[in-house]
């Protein structure tokens, strides 16, 4: 509520018997915050002035000249060429594992992101109409140099925080049925035709079921500049506000919606009543209570996790302190947008401020040659009691076009004599020049001709590309502001959905896949990550996206080829190296490109990291195990015999006996390691049958297609490994001829 002064209507009388009591220790409490709000509205004084003087101006009026319009208002001119730059189109959240994550918990944690994603989108993004409040902050901050969000949920009303945008539920319905109600049943009430026609109409509307029984879900309001104060000394700048002790926000309410709030009426609040546009006054007295407001503060207090509310004039606390149980990791559901910081300043310079100056000088400007312009308009001036008689005058001044004017007067003197055409004054162009103040003011925020859509001078182009490289910089640097506080508000939505919203509930919104895992707010965002795409809110140049995609697509169709023809041949690292690479370089385009998804998806298995290992086969492991024992077995044999040869008994039996042993381990690890490259070949060879069928497919679809290419010759099945017959060990036949595995002769 702009610019509220105190009401002069007397105070209703001292609360009667029977009404609310406040206890002596609630009293000084709510005393002792009325003061710390009181003293931290009167440090900030001058700069909420400000702001109301920064308004008139975006509104096009001159505080400075009484309110005088101006004549080219470059205030909003400014503003609407910057805003859709900087802010153009919903945000896309992207909700990210970490790298942390173990690999046994991806798959559930990229589960969970998924359904973030899709409650961010429906829930902030389309429900919360985020857009919408976004580009009135993203105003505020430009005209006041500070724009505020709050991020609440929504239940009950009577225990909800104060929600100034409410999402429209019956329940405000039935709270005013109860209150009609009551006020029906109060004695004092006069005007009970009245009060009973609105509970009727109330009634009937309730009857109709138009709106949601009750709405369960985050809310997100924009508030006020001056709506919200920071309560401690020590907090030198506004961006510091996460550290800060205590904040309050401060509601502006009408007596009857305190009453439906508080569930009381407020006969000690203070009145206030808004100011008119030519700074007279509206008399509140009388008893109309839709022409006053009442001024309530909710102290968000982070020393002790409590929020309270105190009223000015009333004493005690409004409502009985709460704590929150949807708060996120930042405590305060406040989120800040602010340009132009300047060191060691509490509030910074707003975009309105920094032109001022050059604005009014552009307007002395336009208002001068106006004016000079009229007075340098041609006139005629007649000798008066010259030889030019009165009618020759009128008929010289209501000429018509090319008419003859016949006049009288004396034939011997020229009529030049008697009359004068000419003007008083010149215009001198370089004198009214507003071409240094635009100048000035497009260095300050940037702006110019590309940003309007307009040419108030002609420029080189290479001039003009410049200016529209200096509208990007800038522009994007204030995008870039704005989406990492989308970013918090983002994390912050999530964190209360996690809090409060049950499975079932989200299934609702993202599907029966959805994975809500019954984990803690803190263990899964040790866990994730909540950004905002980078660029997404932005204006999208269309000249500038066609010109950079026709350099990416060469890029991403040879990479495509190469990835489909590594995975083919079982190469996948170097398939996954490809991909790395193109990422980079979609990176260094600013492209938000996922080449994924333009990727034939990894084969059962191979998980992009190469093909499948066969020395990992649970049947290869098993006889490398056999293997294992038989060595230790017969190793043990040999160190027994060569005891006995230390003993020199049968020296000579003894080493024919260690031969004999040698020879006997040897030939059964060779029938062992044959054994296991069976196994072997019976694992690798499908897979590489496969790969070779994959590698005939694409080079058959990158054939051209012609009728005089002979018919391919159809590659052999090959049977799966359960088909393949297998010969036990001992039945193979030896052979002269070299085998399958390069080698001859028995084994």
């Amino acid at each position: 509520m702009a610019d509220l002064v105190p009401s002069t209507s007397p105070q209703p009388a001292q609360p009667q018997q029977g009404e609310r009591v406040v206890s002596d220790q609630d009293k000084a409490l709510a005393k002792e915050w009325m003061s710390r709000i009181e003293a931290a509205i009167k440090r900030t004084e001058a700069a909420t002035k400000r702001f109301a003087t920064n308004r008139q101006r975006l509104q096009g009026k001159n505080p400075d000249a009484e309110g005088k319009p101006y004549r080219t208002n470059l205030f909003f001119s400014n503003l609407a060429s910057m805003r859709p730059q900087v802010y153009a189109k919903d945000p896309e959240f992207s909700v990210k594992p970490r790298k942390g994550v173990p690999e046994a918990r991806l798959k559930m944690v990229q589960g969970f992101c998924d359904t973030a994603e899709a409650l961010l989108q429906k829930l902030l993004v389309e429900d919360a109409r985020l857009k919408k409040r976004t580009k009135r902050q993203l105003t505020a901050a430009y005209t006041t140099a500070v724009g505020w969000t709050k991020a609440q949920w929504q239940e009950d009303t009577k225990t909800d925080t104060a929600i100034i945008e409410r999402m429209k539920d019956t329940q405000d319905n039935i709270n005013k049925v109860e209150a009609l109600r009551a006020e029906l049943d109060d004695p004092s009430t006069t005007d009970h035709e009245l009060k009973l026609a609105e509970l009727q109409q109330t009634l009937a509307g309730l009857e109709s079921q138009s709106e949601v029984t009750v709405w369960r879900g985050p809310v997100y309001d924009f508030v006020k500049s001056e709506d919200v104060i920071i309560l401690d000394e020590s907090v030198e700048e506004v961006q510091d506000y996460p550290r800060a002790d205590a904040m309050a926000h401060r509601v502006w309410m009408t007596p009857q919606k305190y009453k439906a709030w508080a569930g009381y009426e407020a006969k000690k609040a203070k009145r206030y009543k808004p100011k008119a546009a030519d700074g007279s006054t509206q008399d509140a007295s009388g008893g109309d209570q839709h022409r006053c407001l009442l001024c309530v503060y909710e102290v968000w207090d982070q020393t002790s996790n409590r929020v309270l509310y105190v009223c000015d004039g009333e004493e005690g606390f409004v409502k009985p302190p709460m704590s929150p149980d949807w708060t996120g990791r930042q405590w305060y559901p406040f989120f800040l947008m602010l340009f132009n910081e300047v060191d060691g300043a509490f509030y910074p310079q707003s975009d309105v401020e920094l032109i001022t100056q050059l604005v009014n000088e552009y307007n002395t400007n336009r208002d001068d040659l106006v004016r000079d312009r009229k007075f340098a308009l041609p006139l005629n001036v007649v000798r008066k009691g010259g030889a030019l008689t009165p009618t020759d005058v009128t008929n010289i001044t209501n000429r018509q076009g090319s008419d003859v004017i016949v006049v009288e007067g004396n034939g011997g003197k020229p009529i030049g004599d008697d009359i004068f055409s000419g003007t008083l004054g010149n215009i001198n162009p370089t004198a009214y020049d507003t071409a240094p103040a635009r100048g000035d003011i497009e260095q300050t925020l940037g702006g110019g001709d590309a940003s309007r859509g307009t040419v108030t001078q002609a420029k080189t182009a290479t001039e003009a590309e410049i200016l529209a490289q200096g509208l990007r910089s800038r522009s994007s640097e204030r995008t870039d502001i704005t989406e990492d506080m989308l970013s918090d508000v983002g994390a912050y939505v999530l964190e209360m959905c996690l809090r409060k919203m049950t499975e079932a509930e989200v299934r609702e919104i993202a599907g029966e896949e959805a994975v809500w895992p019954q984990m803690t707010a803190d263990q899964i965002f040790r866990q994730v990550s909540v950004r905002v795409q980078g660029g997404s809110t932005g204006k999208p140049d269309r000249l500038q996206d066609q010109d950079r995609w026709t350099k990416v697509l060469p890029v991403i169709e040879k990479a495509l080829a190469q990835v489909t023809e590594l995975r083919a041949k079982g190469d996948t690292q170097s398939a996954a190296a490809v991909v790395a690479l193109v990422k980079e370089t979609l990176r260094r385009f600013d492209e938000r490109l996922d080449i994924e998804q333009y990727l034939p998806a990894p084969k059962e298995g191979e998980d992009g990291q190469g093909a499948p290992d066969p020395m990992q086969d649970p049947r290869v492991q098993q006889i490398g195990q056999q293997m294992q024992e038989k060595i230790q077995e017969l190793t043990q044999q040999v160190q027994d015999l060569e005891a006995q040869l230390k003993s020199k008994a049968d020296e000579a039996q003894a080493t024919v006996a260690v031969g004999q042993a040698n020879a006997q381990r040897d030939v059964e690890v060779a029938q062992i390691n044959a054994r296991r490259d069976i196994e072997v070949a019976k694992v690798t060879a499908p897979i590489e049958a496969e790969a070779k069928v994959i590698v005939a497919r694409i080079q058959a679809a990158a054939a051209p297609a012609t009728d005089t290419l002979p018919a391919a010759t159809p590659l052999p099945d090959v049977p799966p490994i359960e088909q393949m017959e297998t010969e036990p060990l001992e039945q193979l036949a030896p052979s002269d001829e070299p085998d399958d595995y390069g080698s001859s002769g028995p084994l």
